[in-house]
């Protein structure tokens, strides 16, 4: 059986398939009941409603957790949803290969708010961190014939030096003219920036200044990889009954290539395609002398003429008024980004932090001696007591407060560090924390007046 975490992160995958092809078949409805009875899966209504808040890649790193056995399981049961219509269409086998992928070789998945990303799903891009690699050297050489396998599997490959040459053969008129029709309140000097960019872009720069910086996902330590973009995903931000509060998340999976890349895409797309039941369209990135404002020249264009970029900043707690006020400041203290918590949950995540900070993270085990319990309340409500109404709290423990933390944070677009204050729920032998990444000196706490500590944990 299931942890019921883990009933919530498959109903999340679950809901994803079922949408993958925009159209959601009585047949899948029918067996969607099944899996969820007392008789499959045993998910509540309750969990139906948390699943709709937990991203993607969340749902996966849970599901990670489990043993072989059970992952095989699920992957079988996702294969039957996908053809309970008769029909497993690209967009769903492509969730199910990153489902099979990240449960059994390690693979990352990557979920970021979709804001100002319009890169087609389906699209395998591939990216590195330094110049020059052995890998990059194998891909350029055999460029066609992996476009090729790419593409006959309905996948858009790209390597950026090729797009980059696309935009770098217009010439420099014809160019200029185009950014200055599509942006015409840019100066000459910006104007001249993103025609540099666009025609001088290295897959390095592409990782750092356009994945990280603008659209939030951090490879810049990773080894050579393809980057899938997977599907979307709609996140309700919402506590109420009122599911009309969403953000989209666009989700990715990350592949690590090994010397034998040929051979690693050909057992890519071959895994892919005997999932697949219906037609495959191919898809044939187009060649032209001309300005492209669709695909992965729009993506591209975009980001480096609109996107904003992300900035990394330092978390800071400032309960001197007595109230929950939480932020992130940007590292050179010209912008600020408010986490709007209610007093409970800016207690939670601060004992989250401070703990974290001090060692392990946050004790998160179901089962734990009356006075460790007591120790823990206390200096909940030691915190507690400087933003709240005076009450006592009787748990500090509320996976709902947790999330709702988690999704507040992951939906500020503006912070380029955002993943090392997302609280992380880390479970090891028997024990069990909720923890943050961040180091010290990026968390500020700044006391209530007249105070000179906060309570000593």
């Amino acid at each position: 059986m299931l942890e019921r975490v883990q009933r919530i992160a498959l109903a999340r995958i679950l809901s994803d398939l079922i949408e993958a092809d925009f159209i959601v078949e009585e047949k899948e409805m029918d067996f969607f009941e099944e899996i969820i009875s007392k008789d499959g899966f045993n998910i509540s209504e309750s969990m139906l409603i948390e699943a709709k808040r937990m991203d993607f890649a969340k749902a996966m790193s849970i599901l990670k957790e489990l043993d072989g056995e059970t992952r095989k399981e699920l992957v079988e049961t996702l294969k039957r949803l996908s053809l309970s219509d008769g029909t497993c269409v690209p967009l769903e086998a492509v969730l199910i290969y990153c489902v099979i992928m990240a449960l059994t070789e390690n693979a990352n998945v990557f979920s970021v708010p979709s804001e100002g990303i319009n890169m087609e799903n389906m699209t395998a891009v591939y990216v590195e961190n330094t110049e020059g690699t052995d890998i990059d050297a194998a891909i350029r050489n055999q460029l066609k014939q992996i476009e090729e396998e790419f593409a006959n599997a309905g996948f858009d490959f790209i390597y950026i030096p090729s797009v980059v040459d696309d935009f770098r053969a217009l010439g420099k008129k014809y160019l200029h003219k185009v950014v200055k029709y599509m942006i015409p309140s840019a100066s000459t000097l910006r104007i001249d920036e993103i025609c540099y960019s666009l025609c001088n872009l290295s897959t390095s720069r592409f990782c750092r200044d356009l994945l990280y910086k603008k659209i939030g996902v951090n490879l810049i330590d990773s080894n050579p990889s393809l980057l899938i973009k997977i599907n979307e995903s709609d996140i309700i931000d919402s506590f109420g009954d009122d599911d009309a509060e969403r953000t989209r998340f666009s989700n990715f999976l990350q592949i690590e290539l090994t010397d034998d890349v040929i051979n690693t895409i050909h057992r890519l797309v071959n895994t892919y395609r005997e999932m697949i039941n219906a037609d495959i369209v191919a898809k044939r990135r187009s060649r032209s002398n001309k300005f492209l404002y669709f695909g992965f020249h729009r993506s591209l264009f975009d980001l480096i003429a609109y996107g904003k970029e992300k900035k990394d900043c330092r978390l800071v707690f400032d309960f001197s008024t007595h109230t929950a006020k939480v932020y992130f400041e940007s590292m050179d203290c010209d912008e600020r980004f408010i986490l709007k918590l209610n007093p409970q949950e800016a207690a939670l995540y601060m004992m989250i932090v401070r703990k974290s900070l001090e060692g392990n993270g946050l004790d998160w085990r179901e089962h734990i001696s009356k006075a460790e319990k007591k120790k823990l309340l206390g200096e909940y409500n030691n915190i507690y007591s400087y933003i709240g109404k005076g009450n006592i709290v009787n748990e500090y423990k509320d996976r709902t407060q947790t999330h709702h933390i988690k999704t507040r944070i992951k939906v500020m677009s503006g912070l380029a560090n955002a993943e090392m204050f997302i609280p992380e729920h880390v479970k090891c032998g028997l024990m069990s924390f909720y923890r943050i990444k961040a180091p010290k000196e990026y968390v500020t706490f700044i006391l209530p007046k007249g105070e000179s500590s906060f309570p000593t944990l």
